[in-house]
């Protein structure tokens, strides 16, 4: 791979901001990880890293938490909208990494990085629509169509699509703009506030194990018959405690009571991820131009 040329990636999270030097087959060279502060004081250390490989790198691939406008030719392109991570809410990402490291760069958000990478390389390889979900600090999703997100005004928010509440769940929501939508039912910080522990100290089959799967299952289900994907996958923190996605496929199909279950190939409809943990930065390399 020596001869080929080289490109970075960011992947910027909710908790931590990995960044990687690679090849756009996703291979990395070097990478590292900080905490995801305000961008006062990540966006340094961010420049740094990359600093000891100027002259070296043709692009820069950048997957993004939301919501965030990813269209270059929208007013406002490569700015954070209203978010809520401290410090970041209209922030000009693109701009800045621009005029820092001046090299091309090709903007997409962390999920959608991650589905890339999935829908290329990885378990939703094949599925000509896949959606790829993550669930963790945050639930995001992307549509894939033929290996690249699908076009839309500005990029789905899967996880703040409204649940139906179980009827003896009276938890306030984490998310500060909706009161029943998955994210703020279902992502880690309202695990963490509503039992007190993540989701994984918990044993399979519990009653908040099952609550949870409940509504992840109801949202892939929303997702069926919206969308009528060939496969989703389901990354992220949460997605790894045990036993969660037979869980939640068994929720699904609850929630989907019979409709299009019959044309819906169970036994491979909802997957893990291939890349685990490294979707994001291996698909933000895979975005970089050059």
């Amino acid at each position: 791979m020596a001869d080929h040329p080289l490109v970075g990636g960011i992947e910027l999270g909710g908790t931590k901001i990995v960044l990687a030097v690679g090849h756009r087959d996703g291979t990395i060279v070097a990478r590292t990880a900080i905490p995801t502060e305000a961008p006062q004081q990540s966006l340094p250390q961010l420049i740094a890293f990359f600093a000891a490989w100027r002259g070296r790198l043709c692009g820069l691939g950048v997957a993004a938490f939301g919501p965030i406008v990813i269209d270059p030719a929208a007013a406002g392109y490569g700015h954070l909208l209203a978010t809520n991570k401290p410090g970041w809410s209209g922030f000009d990402l693109v701009g800045s990494l621009a005029r820092a490291l001046g090299l091309p760069i090709r903007l997409v958000t962390d999920v959608g990085a991650a589905g890339i990478a999935e829908a290329r390389l990885g378990a939703l390889r094949g599925a000509p629509l896949g959606i790829y979900l993550t669930v963790g600090t945050g639930i995001g999703g992307a549509i894939l169509i033929d290996g690249d997100i699908a076009p839309a005004l500005l990029h789905p928010e899967l996880g703040h699509l409204p649940l139906q509440r179980h009827p003896d769940d009276g938890f306030a929501s984490t998310c500060r703009f909706h009161d029943c939508c998955a994210e703020g039912l279902a992502a880690g910080p309202a695990i963490q506030a509503r039992f007190g522990s993540a989701l994984n100290a918990f044993r399979e089959g519990s009653d908040e194990h099952r609550l949870i799967c409940d509504y992840l299952g109801q949202l892939c289900a929303h997702l069926t018959l919206a969308l009528s994907p060939h496969r989703i996958v389901i990354g992220g923190g949460v997605a790894q405690a045990p036993g969660m996605i037979p869980e939640t496929l068994r929720a699904m199909v609850r929630h989907l009571g019979g409709y299009a279950t019959p044309h819906t190939p169970l036994d491979d409809y909802l997957r893990s991820p291939t890349f685990g943990q490294d979707a994001g930065i291996a698909g933000a390399l895979l975005c970089a131009p050059g």
